[in-house]
């Protein structure tokens, strides 16, 4: 509750009338240099394999515990 309170008051001390302009939503978008998606494709990687490894895991437990039953 205290950082909403100061991030308001933050925007109060910012915005003053009749001095904010408005912006527009157009060219606000800014195409991610090869380095960002470098790494977030790595990011995505890495967590894509330890998914993959876990599933494998609990995949190989249930076997486990599947053929102990039998």
């Amino acid at each position: 509750m205290e950082i909403t309170d100061t991030l308001q008051v933050e925007k109060d001390q910012q915005a003053q009338p009749g001095l904010v302009e408005p912006q527009s939503t157009e060219g606000t978008f800014r195409q991610p240099t090869a380095a960002q998606v470098s790494i977030l494709t790595f990011s995505k990687l890495r967590y894509a394999r330890s998914r993959a490894q876990e599933l494998s895991n609990e995949f190989a437990r249930l076997l486990n515990r599947g053929s102990s039953l039998e």
